[in-house]
């Protein structure tokens, strides 16, 4: 499944007992605490939307693009079966669901720094 819109997947991924909360217009963190995200207490990553598309990027930065089949709810699932904060999407992931990594320069023209 892939929600075409940040409410519809906030709604999904509070069916698997997770949180997702907008931090702006274009980010949306997933995790499974109420309230501000601190990364000390387990996993988080956040989504994006943009042209159709669905990113995925952990804090380090590490960006990744979703291809339009897979099911974005089961990634999210899989992502957050880790007990700890990821640094990079584990490899047996980015397999299972086809993750595309974005080049350093790809990740900076779609999520601009500053």
């Amino acid at each position: 499944m892939q929600p075409t819109s940040y409410s519809a997947l906030t709604e999904a991924l509070a069916k698997l007992g997770f949180v997702g909360q907008l931090q702006n217009e274009d980010m949306l963190v997933v995790s499974a605490q109420q309230g501000p995200v601190w990364p000390n207490r387990g996993n988080s990553f956040w989504l994006c939307r943009k042209q159709g598309t669905w990113y995925l990027s952990t804090w380090l930065p590490a960006g990744y693009r979703v291809p339009l089949d897979q099911d974005l709810v089961s990634l999210c699932a899989a992502c957050m079966g880790r007990s700890s904060a990821m640094y990079r999407v584990p490899p047996e992931v980015i397999q299972r669901f086809g993750l595309e990594e974005l080049e350093d320069n790809e990740y900076e023209r779609l999520f601009p720094s500053g």
